[in-house]
């Protein structure tokens, strides 16, 4: 099985069998993707793990490409179709609890747990993040400088927010037939998601990673994430800028902790570089 990390939470996945993997894609409009999406090598499955523009954007051009089926949530099925034009037949709704069989790919569905920047804000900030929807951009603004220390966000970020309903948290367990378990931990590291960690006894571990300033505290807790799902190699993944001038994220706590209370490797994977795992 190879890989390569395309940056947020992006990666190309080429399984034994030859199929392609493509998880949450988002480079043309990425402030850190190492390549376009014109320069994927194959797309045979797309996987979302939530309705989000930074984890859809192009979709549907990976999918006037390459004629993928994709998986995803009811709101990011519905914004597919109306947004970028995705035919509806290419496209599998689905919900934690389902397990798919497509050749020799075995994909179970769990659960996730979506950051609330609000509370992270408050977190960091001791203040509240107060603001109506028509104040969106100032409220947004706030945050940034305060988790991100930066208040660059795109133009379209209010256009985006719009179109591309969260929708249901999914994360995801890939087990090709004769290869490792893979376990997409795209989630905050929420402890009640501790015993789906644990149910999923994967080898290699895909981490979400909050970017900036809101790792920060949250280093022991994602790192029983990791731990607790049983990999021997754990991936960090959505801990690079997301926007423009934002802090880089310090793992060296993470990395110090994970390595300290287990034997997992932790590899931190260059974008856009391929590596093969066994």
């Amino acid at each position: 099985m190879r890989m390569r990390w395309l940056g947020t939470a992006c990666f190309e996945i080429q399984l034994p069998d030859g199929k392609t993997v493509v998880l949450d894609p988002f480079v043309d409009d990425s402030v850190s993707a190492p390549i376009s999406s014109a320069q994927f090598e194959g797309c045979d499955y797309i996987f979302l793990t939530h309705g989000h523009y930074d984890h859809i954007l192009d979709v549907g051009k990976l999918a006037a490409r390459f004629r993928p089926k994709i998986f995803c949530n009811d709101q990011a099925a519905d914004a597919l179709t109306r947004h970028q034009g995705v035919e509806p037949h290419r496209i599998t709704r689905i919900k934690v609890g389902d397990v798919i069989q497509e050749g020799a790919l075995t994909v179970e569905v769990v659960r996730g747990v979506h950051v609330n920047f609000a509370s992270e804000y408050k977190r960091l900030s001791g203040k509240d993040l107060s603001g109506s929807i028509s104040d969106l951009e100032l409220v947004v603004r706030r945050a940034l400088r305060e988790i991100f220390e930066t208040d660059w966000f795109p133009e379209q970020f209010k256009e985006w927010m719009a179109k591309y309903p969260q929708g249901e948290q999914l994360n995801f367990i890939f087990e090709p037939a004769g290869s490792r378990r893979v376990y997409v931990a795209g989630s905050y590291p929420n402890p009640s998601l501790l015993e789906v960690a644990r149910r999923a006894k994967a080898h290699i571990t895909l981490l979400q990673v909050l970017p900036g300033k809101t790792l920060r505290g949250l280093e022991e807790q994602t790192a029983e994430m990791a731990i607790a799902s049983g990999c021997k190699i754990v991936v960090p993944q959505h801990h690079d800028a997301l926007f423009k001038g934002a802090r880089p994220t310090d793992l060296s706590r993470l990395k110090k902790f994970i390595t300290k209370n287990s034997d997992i490797v932790f590899k931190e994977l260059l974008p856009g570089a391929w590596y093969e795992f066994f």
